[in-house]
């Protein structure tokens, strides 16, 4: 079979599907998805292992601290320091992150 006489046989330059910049920019989106998503799932676990930990051993119920039983204690006042802890732990791993792509990308 021959193609028609008509034909064009003119190739167009073809663009590379991906740069090398939208490669590491979409690495680094990843890797800042992977970290969030192990936080939360860090902080989740915690919350859920101290929660369950609260229901299962009821002699924390009996603990009162200023009139207030020690699971709230641990829960309403307890995790804010965890929590920004995690939060500073995030943000400095994003920064090595952010930082290790800068220094790709400029090289």
């Amino acid at each position: 079979m021959q193609a028609p006489q008509d034909a064009s046989l003119t190739v167009s330059p073809a663009r590379p599907e991906h740069t090398a910049e939208e490669f590491y920019v979409r690495q680094l989106i990843r890797s800042q998805l992977r970290l969030a998503c192990a936080v939360a799932a860090g902080l989740l676990a915690l919350l859920v292992g101290i929660s369950a930990l609260l229901v299962f051993w009821p002699v924390f119920e009996d603990i009162r601290l200023l009139g207030l039983p020690l699971p709230w204690w641990v829960l309403g006042i307890g995790m804010y320091p965890l929590i920004i802890v995690a939060g500073m732990l995030y943000n400095r791993a994003a920064e090595r992150n952010e930082e290790r792509y800068r220094s790709i990308s400029r090289g």
